[in-house]
């Protein structure tokens, strides 16, 4: 079921053809389109302002269905979600949302498009990662009321003081981290990781990691299970896209194409194990020579912040929350 739902995120990724006369940068906003708007989720995150130093927040990690807004709770029935980190302010009654997207949707933050200019085929990414910074939390989302698959499960309860650190690191991260990765690269499971995922779920762990340096403390009962999607490779070597452009361009398109019976679909798949596989991060492209199992999704426990992971999980009576985001 994890690869079934992994390449139907893959197949999300759409091919255009759109004629453009100059270059084409990344993420363009005259080329690549929001298919569902987040009007909650600004380009420029929100300001929540200062908060008092005897404020008493709630923090909550906060779950619900990928891709509700064209599928409803398909994907949630599937184990694939959004997750994010909600801030109840129990002095003053304001509530608040941190969470990281994809700001063109996951397929397109996975694969690139496509598209003609001028008869010639070039690569257009719409690979942007957004932070929301949103005052308020979408009950409609988040809560199981309205969709089954959703949850808010309590993880600690903080200072006004300590949310205000922690706007600060996030305005941070949103800098730092300005393109959604999917993939982990790895050379074995937890061996030699080369490049990490940004996902919404790699975003929510890292707050509650950033909480804890700020104080927070959690249930050591808590333990999280989470997905890894990733790729098995010898260490990636950085290419000159204009020595490698018509093999990286075959590469995409080899993925992308869903032309033709289930039969020519499989045969293009097969192809793919003939051409060199490649790696968009961070503006470069890598060539990657992978190792065997090549590709897979890892569903691993992971302890909280300033928790040991139990040698023992039992899964019927352990607060385990699932993280899963493909």
């Amino acid at each position: 079921m994890k690869i079934i739902i992994s390449l139907i995120l893959l197949l999300l990724a759409t091919a255009t053809t759109i004629t453009k006369s100059q270059g084409i940068p990344d993420n363009d906003p005259e080329l690549c389109v929001q298919r569902i708007k987040r009007e909650d989720c600004p380009e420029t995150p929100s300001s929540w302002g200062k908060f008092d130093e005897d404020d008493v927040i709630d923090v909550y990690y906060l779950q619900a269905p990928i891709f509700e807004g064209m599928f409803g709770n398909f994907f949630g029935r599937l184990g694939g979600y959004h997750s994010a980190v909600g801030f109840y302010d129990i002095t003053t009654g304001q509530n608040y949302t941190a969470e990281y997207d994809a700001y063109y949707e996951v397929g397109n933050g996975t694969l690139p498009n496509i598209i003609d200019v001028n008869g010639t085929k070039e690569i257009l990414w719409c690979n942007a990662g957004i932070l929301c910074s949103i005052p308020f939390v979408n009950e409609t989302y988040w809560d199981p009321k309205y969709f089954s698959t959703a949850s808010k499960t309590f993880m600690a309860t903080i200072n006004g003081t300590q949310l205000n650190q922690y706007i600060e690191w996030m305005e941070s991260y949103n800098t730092t981290n300005p393109i959604y990765q999917t993939w982990d690269v790895w050379n074995n499971y937890g061996k030699d990781l080369y490049v990490p995922s940004t996902t919404c779920d790699d975003f929510t762990a890292a707050s509650f990691d950033f909480l804890y340096t700020a104080g927070a403390r959690y249930n050591c009962s808590t333990v999280f299970k989470r997905d890894y999607v990733n790729l098995f490779s010898e260490k990636p070597e950085p290419v000159v896209f204009t020595e490698h452009r018509d093999e990286i361009i075959r590469f995409y398109e080899s993925l992308m194409d869903r032309s033709g019976s289930i039969l020519d679909i499989i045969e293009r798949i097969i192809g793919i194990v003939g051409l060199n596989k490649y790696l968009y991060y961070q503006g470069d492209y890598y060539l990657l020579k992978l190792n065997w199992p090549f590709m897979g999704v890892k569903y691993d426990y992971a302890p909280v912040a300033g928790c040991p992971l139990p040698e023992t999980i039992n899964e019927q009576t352990s607060n385990i929350i699932h993280m899963r985001n493909y």
